[in-house]
């Protein structure tokens, strides 16, 4: 039994010596590239970039001038797409202060000393 543990701590210090050893492998960082295959690397970019630029300037673009500008379109409706959720939060912060504030006003007016504290427990 003994001799079977002895062979499991050798099989895990063989099993950590490699890992560490394809580790320190990948970790140093490769060589620069000869001045040739960056020339080459440049010139094959120089390439695709031509291309692109030559496959985007063949591409149809849609035709302006073939709608009127005296077309009527009707209303846009991204403007209350745009505009709704604003007027959405001002009208819900205007409902909530001038409800509170009415509120105030009629407790000042109904009490003969003008606290606003009238109608409220000791507590509030």
């Amino acid at each position: 039994m003994a001799a079977m543990a002895r062979r499991r701590s050798n099989l895990a210090a063989l099993l950590l010596i490699a890992l560490a050893s394809v580790g320190v492998q990948k970790s140093f960082v490769p060589s620069a590239p000869s001045a040739r295959a960056v020339v080459a690397q440049q010139q094959l970019q120089a390439e695709v970039l031509s291309a692109a630029i030559a496959a985007a300037a063949a591409l149809p673009s849609p035709v302006l001038a073939a709608r009127g500008e005296d077309d009527e379109e009707g209303f846009d409706v991204r403007i209350i797409i745009i505009a709704a959720p604003a007027l959405v939060a001002v009208s819900w912060a205007l409902f909530n202060v001038w409800r509170v504030l009415f509120r105030q006003t009629v407790r000042i007016g109904e009490s003969a000393s003008g606290s606003s504290k009238l109608g409220l427990g000791a507590d509030d």
